[in-house]
């Protein structure tokens, strides 16, 4: 049988759409990209001419970084996020969309606009990732793909210009794709350009971990192929993978390690604050784990952030902006976070670590004036007050520091958000903003050192964000079901289906963080598992290899 990239080769030849469902260590990525190479050696030359691209649709930054260097930047393919894709395409139907807003104002809006229609006629209809404002003709996140399905829906023959300047759309991650975007790709571009359309999705149902993703695709329009292989991960974690998922068995191919697998149980010692520690050194003395080379997994930002001593900062995020808060905050998309992460501690570092043309170079960017030949002890005296105050102060004390002795000026954006929130009269918005200021600015700088340490990964800890795709030499997942209520893992390991949505997110969940581990793998359970779960835990782990933290030594 063909393996699959000759199967999507074949279907490429035959402008036939596809579904790739790739378990985790199979290579997708790598048959992504030697798709869309096979394409570029095939077609260039036709692509050129005719002045066609092929699209490549992903999920992350990072992915897209990845995607471009392996194909060599060619301008031939568009690396995009879906929002940027579908922008790009309708951006310049303003008439239409002007309709579309003042439709969705008057159907759909909790707070229609009235006079929306006159707002809009000189307006120019733009694209931002947050901060809707239709007076203003902006749209956000959410309307994109809703604006977007309505054009192609009302005009038909919008999705045909597509079809005709992108013959190949490939979607990375599809089980992380919006519902509403897969029904748009393929009900609409796809039904509309059957002879010169190809799409091919690739992913893995089994690795849907966000809540707006579709998860599974069902749809005779597309070819399904399945690759098996696990290219990642040694022996005994490819076995344990095949124990949790049942309907996609692995064929282990690493020529490496046979590997190791561990399940430690806290059920007889739930009260000691220790077990966490107590199993970090049994897996280092007894296990020969190295540190250096491993990932610990918390399954949520919340349990880190409480771990590592953040738990504030990201809480002034969240609870001020439930819907985008922790993007705000680990994207640096507000003003103050990219201050604090991107000038104060990219200053301190380029200092601390004598990278002195940077320091100056940022010095000299932020309007710091140069003294004499006393200028290296000014600096020395201020970066020594910096230090102190990183450690000790509050947030605003260290930006007030850094501005009032010119090391860095204040940002447009800062200016304009104090501005705005010292208002006399503040609307929601700024009423919220305000709220959101008087949290941060009294919070210990040393969580921005803390958080930035953790998002530069200087720890050995992350999430199931920021490891997917991902591989480790050593893992160790870490998982208390007393800490959460969006997953249950004792309901996965004893099988109780009761609540389906919860026990798939948390299957799901457990595939991705155990399948991140390339030779070893722990399990660590910090809160009580039932009988029956034990039992499956001991299976699948194997009784030897199955351990109460409360006999681990001290």
């Amino acid at each position: 049988m063909p393996n699959s990239l000759e199967q999507i080769i074949a279907c490429i030849k035959q402008n036939k759409s596809f579904i790739l469902e790739a378990g985790a260590g199979s290579g997708k990525t790598w048959t992504l990209i030697e798709s869309l190479k096979y394409i570029l050696t095939e077609s260039s030359t036709e692509l050129e001419k005719q002045n066609r691209q092929v699209v490549c649709i992903t999920y992350t930054n990072v992915a897209k970084n990845q995607i471009e260097e392996r194909i060599n930047y060619s301008s031939l393919v568009l690396v995009l996020t879906i929002h940027d894709f579908l922008w790009r395409v309708i951006k310049n139907y303003q008439k239409e969309l002007k309709l579309l807003i003042l439709d969705y104002n008057e159907k759909k809006a909790k707070n229609p606009i009235s006079g929306l229609d006159k707002m809009l006629e000189k307006a120019f209809i733009e694209y931002t990732a947050y901060g809707r404002d239709f007076t203003q003709g902006r749209i956000s996140h959410e309307e994109i793909i809703e604006f977007s399905s309505g054009l192609f829906k009302t005009y038909p023959k919008i999705s045909k210009i597509v079809g005709d300047k992108f013959p190949y759309i490939f979607i990375d991650e599809f089980q992380d794709t919006d519902e509403r975007t897969v029904s748009l790709l393929i009900e609409f571009l796809l039904k509309n350009n059957k002879s010169k359309l190809t799409l091919g999705f690739f992913g893995d149902a089994m690795q849907k971990i966000y809540g707006q993703g579709i998860g599974r695709i069902k749809s005779s329009e597309l070819s399904v192929i399945t690759k098996k292989e696990n290219f990642r991960s040694s022996s005994k974690v490819v076995s344990l993978l095949n124990n949790i998922r049942s309907d996609l068995v692995q064929q282990n191919v690493n020529s490496g390690t046979a590997g190791e697998i561990s399940y430690f149980n806290c059920n007889n010692c739930l009260s000691d604050s220790n077990n966490y520690d107590k199993v970090l050194e049994e897996l280092r003395v007894k296990h020969g784990w190295d540190f250096d080379n491993t990932k610990i997994l918390f399954l949520t930002h919340k349990v880190i952030a409480d771990y590592l001593g953040y738990e504030a900062l990201l809480a002034a995020y969240t609870d001020n902006f439930p819907s985008f808060g922790r993007e705000r905050l680990f994207n640096q998309e507000d003003a103050f976070s990219d201050f604090l992460i991107n000038k104060v501690e990219r200053l301190f570092y380029f200092y601390n670590t004598k990278m002195y043309t940077e320091f100056t170079n940022l010095l000299g960017k932020e309007g710091f004036i140069l003294q004499n030949k006393s200028y290296k002890d000014q600096i020395r005296i201020l970066m020594e007050t910096l230090e102190t105050l990183r450690k000790n102060g509050t947030i605003k004390e260290v930006i007030d520091y850094v501005i009032e002795n010119k090391l860095l000026i204040k940002s447009e954006r800062m200016k304009d958000f104090e501005q705005d929130i010292n208002e006399l009269e503040l609307d929601e918005k700024t009423l919220r903003d305000k709220i959101f200021y008087e949290a941060l600015m009294p919070l210990k700088y040393q969580q921005i050192i803390t958080f930035n340490q953790f998002i530069e990964e200087k720890t050995p800890f992350s999430t199931k964000h920021g490891t997917k795709g991902a591989e480790f030499d050593n893992v160790l997942v870490v998982i208390d079901d007393s800490a959460w209520n969006q997953y249950n893992f004792d309901a996965v390991f004893s099988q109780n289906k009761k609540n389906a949505s919860i026990y798939n997110r948390s299957l799901n969940l457990l595939y991705v963080c155990c399948s991140r581990a390339k030779n070893n793998l722990a399990l660590l359970s910090l809160s009580q598992v039932s009988a029956l779960s034990f039992t499956t835990l001991s299976k699948w782990f194997g009784k030897e290899n199955v351990y109460d933290v409360c006999l681990l030594e001290n």
